[in-house]
């Protein structure tokens, strides 16, 4: 009886001959390698010498396989020469080859042990990185804590509100110590705010639906004792139609008021500032933020987009920030997939543009027109 092979009997010899067959080429590339290896350790000189005479071997056994096949005479003048032809030509090209060689050999053992280097840098930094949003992160409630009972009993003290006090600088003193307690409070908002974005912590999830126009009106509010002391025009060209935002509504207030705060301090008295909505043809919708202040140039820019970064003005009662309200926003803007571009020019002035994708953008018409829709303007 005759008996079929089977499929797996068949498949069998065919796997066994690729594995082989991998087998012994990674048997030749290791043979190259120890050899290239040996090469390398001797010197140029003895690398050449060895090759050129390999190379002359192979010209004399050339020679003597072509007089074989009758092909050519052989002796052994012909020979000789063949020989002395090789090492003329052989060696110089195999010197200078060699030289490259070594030079390579080198220059990836230099890079092996730059990226060595750079891996253990990078996971020193990411270390360093999570220790310091951890420390951030610990000393929020140990910093928050004591703040909030020094702002509220300041507050009580300004205000009076067990009693009169007798000498009024105390309650001049209440007050001022109401407004650091209050500012460095911002401080470490900011600071924690920008630590929990870059490492991660911060997210969209509490996002909803809401008028925009509104919330900018919000922020400008809020703004307002700051654009009295400087003198400024605050300025709201509101949209003809209902524009909605998908995104978190805290972080967009926060983003007006870092931007536009930015603008009126650094805009000179009997400035403006403007704020304006474009809705743009793809149905994205950009804020635009337009001032006539000192404007800055693009190294300026730069640095004011670094946390902590601070650019110098020659604006009098203007005191410096802590240089997070440009970068946080920016963070934020980015945490909404959105674009963060800033465009000014020393001397004539800073134009922020905040662009949100057309996924976050719902718009309607509205039945009321675009001047009943703007607020009260501040100066």
């Amino acid at each position: 009886m005759n008996h079929e092979p089977t499929s797996s009997s068949t498949n069998r010899p065919s796997h066994v001959n690729e594995r082989d067959g991998i087998r012994v080429e990674r048997r030749s590339q290791s043979l190259t390698a120890r050899f290239n290896r040996r090469l390398v350790r001797a010197s140029k000189g003895t690398a050449t010498a060895f090759l050129t005479g390999f190379a002359v071997v192979v010209a004399m056994c050339l020679c003597w396989v072509m007089g074989a096949a009758d092909l050519m005479p052989f002796n052994w003048s012909i020979a000789l020469a063949a020989s002395s032809i090789a090492t003329v030509t052989a060696a110089p090209i195999i010197y200078y080859a060699q030289g490259i060689i070594r030079e390579l050999a080198s220059s990836r053992r230099a890079l092996s042990m730059m990226t060595e280097q750079l891996a253990v840098a990078l996971h020193s930094a990411e270390e360093s990185n999570a220790a310091k949003s951890r420390f951030l992160a610990n000393m929020s409630h140990e910093l928050r804590t004591p703040l909030n009972a020094v702002i509220g009993f300041s507050d009580i003290m300004q205000n009076q509100r067990f009693g009169p006090i007798e000498n009024p600088r105390y309650v001049e003193y209440s007050k001022d110590i109401n407004e650091s307690g209050m500012h460095l409070l911002d401080i470490i908002n900011d600071i924690l705010d920008l630590a929990k974005i870059e490492s991660g912590q911060s997210n969209v999830e509490n996002e909803s639906d809401f008028d925009i126009v509104t919330v900018v009106n919000s922020a400008c509010a809020m703004l307002r004792p700051l654009v009295a002391r400087q003198n400024v025009l605050l300025a709201v060209e509101a949209p003809d139609r209902i524009i909605h935002l998908r995104a978190v509504e805290r972080m967009i207030r926060q983003i007006l008021i870092n931007i536009v705060s930015n603008a009126v301090k650094y805009t000179d008295a009997h400035g403006t500032v403007k704020i304006s909505f474009d809705c743009r043809t793809n149905g994205s919708l950009s804020i635009v933020v337009t001032d006539s202040g000192i404007g800055m140039t693009v190294d300026e820019i730069k640095v004011a987009l670094t946390p902590f970064g601070q650019v110098s003005n020659n604006l009098p009662n203007v005191p410096q920030g802590t240089g997070l309200g440009l970068p946080l926003a920016k963070a934020m803007m980015d945490l909404h997939d959105g674009e963060f571009v800033m465009r000014s020019q020393l001397g004539a002035g800073t134009t922020v543009l905040l662009i949100f994708p057309s996924e976050r953008v719902t718009i309607t018409e509205s039945s009321c027109h675009a001047e009943d829709r703007l607020p009260a303007r501040a100066s």
